[in-house]
């Protein structure tokens, strides 16, 4: 039997929170070939996961160019079984003609207050794919031990006590916390014995917070910075960061991470797995769409109508010191 599992939504965290499906359908099925399509550069998260046949990569978001790597795919393997987490270039319409099963629609009817990937789950469940007992998964990497004690190398001359791995950047600015706190945030964990390490390639953000005492680590590659962070886990670390795809890569290594959701709702993209807290900025918001995050006003723009300067309220309303209570410093 072969499954084929197509992921092509395009992000980082996209992946991230479709790895529970792959793990699901392995665990489920162990004795199937399972194929991975999905986008490039992220694909090499699941290189070291044995139970996974073939990983096919896409090279980025343009329809035509996922139409073009999926579409052989399918034909040379007609599998009797694909799941698709991306709804958009035609790609139900290709897994119903080439499946002998095909699962194209994980978005249906979704409540605002679950989970994205553990709907997905209990959708797969649901409909007889998955075995109920693993509609909780998290996110989880398989790492090598090489990639372990690479991560464990890095991190000792930046951390000589109990690391805070922190992540301020966001490819949209409308998830920023404003930097001033996070200064603030280094400062007071300085005071409390802890190692804050900055995770970055944004100069102002590395010069900034390098300058209120944190260390700032080196350009990583992916697989490079999940073992950093599994190296942090091991150290009892935690990672703190807005709803973006580094933060779920740690956290996907068992580190356990503190949320900063603002325009994004914390109920529904909020992290899972051991040690995870998730705090919401200006949960009143009125403007915030949580099942349809693409058509709020701020979100292209990141101009709140709630400031006078237009900064996102809902980011500037999460204290240091909230953060600094849900690591337990």
């Amino acid at each position: 039997m072969r499954v084929v599992v197509v992921d092509t939504m395009g992000g980082l965290g996209d992946l991230l929170l479709a790895l529970p499906i792959v793990e699901a359908v392995c665990r489920t099925h162990p004795e199937v070939e399972v194929t991975v399509v999905t986008t490039a550069p992220w694909h090499v998260l699941l290189e070291r996961d044995r139970r996974i046949h073939e990983v096919v990569p896409v090279p980025g978001r343009d329809g035509d160019a996922v139409m073009a790597a999926a579409r052989p795919v399918l034909e040379r393997l007609r599998p009797e079984l694909a799941i698709t987490t991306n709804r958009q270039h035609g790609l139900p319409e290709l897994l119903e003609r080439t499946a002998g099963r095909a699962v194209t629609n994980l978005w249906r009817n979704p409540p605002a207050d679950e989970r994205v990937d553990l709907r997905m789950l209990r959708l797969l469940a649901e409909d007889g794919v998955i075995d109920p007992a693993l509609a909780g998964l998290p996110p989880r990497i398989v790492l090598g031990e090489d990639e372990r004690d690479e991560g464990r190398r890095v991190l000792a001359p930046l951390a000589p006590s109990r690391p805070a791995l922190l992540f301020p950047d966001s490819g949209m600015a409308v998830k920023h916390w404003p930097l001033a706190a996070w200064a603030e945030t280094v400062r007071d964990l300085l005071a409390r014995g802890w190692s804050p390490v900055v995770v970055s390639q944004v100069e102002e953000q590395c010069a900034v917070l390098g300058a209120a005492g944190a260390a700032v680590a080196p350009p990583l590659p992916l697989r490079a910075l999940a073992g950093l962070a599994a190296a942090a886990a091991e150290q009892g670390g935690r990672a703190v960061g807005g709803d973006t795809g580094p933060v779920r890569l740690a956290s996907a290594t068992g580190l356990p991470v503190v949320g900063l959701f603002g325009p994004t709702v914390a109920g529904r993209y909020g992290y899972r797995g051991a040690g995870a807290v998730n705090l919401q900025g200006f949960p009143e918001c009125p403007v915030r769409t949580p099942t349809a995050i693409t058509d709020q006003e701020c979100w292209w723009t990141a101009r709140c109508p709630f400031t006078p300067d237009h900064a996102p309220r809902c980011m500037a309303d999460i204290a240091p010191a909230a953060v600094l209570a849900a690591l337990g410093a």
